[in-house]
C-alpha cells in the first residue's frame, strides 16, 4: 500500500528507475554483440596491383624469353595454366599497327606435372620461360606479352623487341674483306718476282765476263 501511495505521489522517480533497467540492459546486448564480432574473422576487399615484366627490352631470334609476374595484392590470386598452350598471351604488331594473337604448343608429356591453377600468395612472384614453345618468337617484330588473373579486372603486359640475328651479314663482310686483302697481296708478286730475275741476270752476266777475262788473261801468259 505504501509503495503505491509513492508511486501515485512520485510517478517521474519509477519512471527513472525503468530507464536506467532499460539502459543496463542494452549495455550488455550491445557489448555482447561487440565481443562476439571481434572474434569471427571477416574477408577484407582485395586491394594492389599485379604487375608482368620481361627480362629484357629486346631479344634476337632463337633466344630464351623469361617472364615474372608479381603479386601485389594483399591476398592471393590465382593464373590459369594452359598448358600444353602457351603459359601467357603473345600478341605480334602487325605492320598496320594491330596486334595479333600468337599460338604455339608445347609437347603433352610436359604438362602432366603441371597444375591447372596457378596460386601466387600475397607479395609474392612467379617465373618462367617460353623455352618449350619455340615458334612463338621466330619472327623479328614488335611483341606483347599479357597476363590474364582471374577476378583481376586490369591487364598487366610488357613489350619487348626481336631482331634477327647479324650472323649471315657479318660473314659475308669478313669474307669480301678477306677477298680484297687476297687481291692486293696477289697483284704486286709478278713484279717483284721479275725485278728479282732481271736484279739476278747482270749479275750473272757480268760474273761469266769475269771468268772470260780470267782465262783471256791465262792464254796471254
Amino acid at each position: 500500500m505504501n509503495n503505491e501511495l509513492d508511486h501515485l505521489k512520485n510517478p517521474l522517480k519509477l519512471s527513472l528507475f525503468w530507464v536506467v533497467v532499460y539502459i543496463l540492459i542494452a549495455g550488455f546486448i550491445i557489448g555482447g554483440a561487440n565481443i562476439a564480432a571481434s572474434q569471427v574473422r571477416t574477408h577484407t576487399l582485395p586491394t594492389g596491383d599485379v604487375t608482368l615484366s620481361i627480362s629484357y627490352s629486346k631479344y634476337v631470334v632463337g633466344e630464351s624469353v623469361a617472364f615474372t609476374i608479381k603479386n601485389n595484392y594483399n591476398s592471393s590470386i590465382s593464373i590459369l595454366n594452359n598448358c600444353p598452350a602457351e603459359p601467357l598471351a603473345v600478341y605480334r604488331q602487325a605492320s598496320d599497327g594491330s596486334w595479333i594473337r600468337q599460338h604455339d604448343y608445347a609437347s603433352y608429356g610436359g604438362c602432366s606435372t603441371e597444375q591447372r591453377q596457378v596460386s601466387v600468395a600475397a607479395g609474392q612472384s612467379i617465373t618462367g620461360s617460353f623455352d618449350p614453345w619455340q615458334n612463338l618468337f621466330v619472327n623479328p617484330g614488335k611483341y606483347r606479352v599479357v597476363a590474364f588473373v582471374e577476378y583481376y579486372n586490369a591487364l598487366p603486359y610488357q613489350e619487348f623487341e626481336v631482331v634477327a640475328p647479324k650472323t649471315a651479314s657479318t660473314t659475308q663482310q669478313q669474307s669480301s674483306t678477306v677477298a680484297d686483302t687476297t687481291t692486293s697481296t696477289a697483284i704486286p708478286a709478278p713484279a717483284s718476282s721479275s725485278n728479282s730475275s732481271s736484279t739476278s741476270q747482270p749479275t750473272s752476266t757480268s760474273t761469266s765476263e769475269k771468268s772470260e777475262n780470267s782465262h783471256s788473261e791465262k792464254n796471254d801468259d
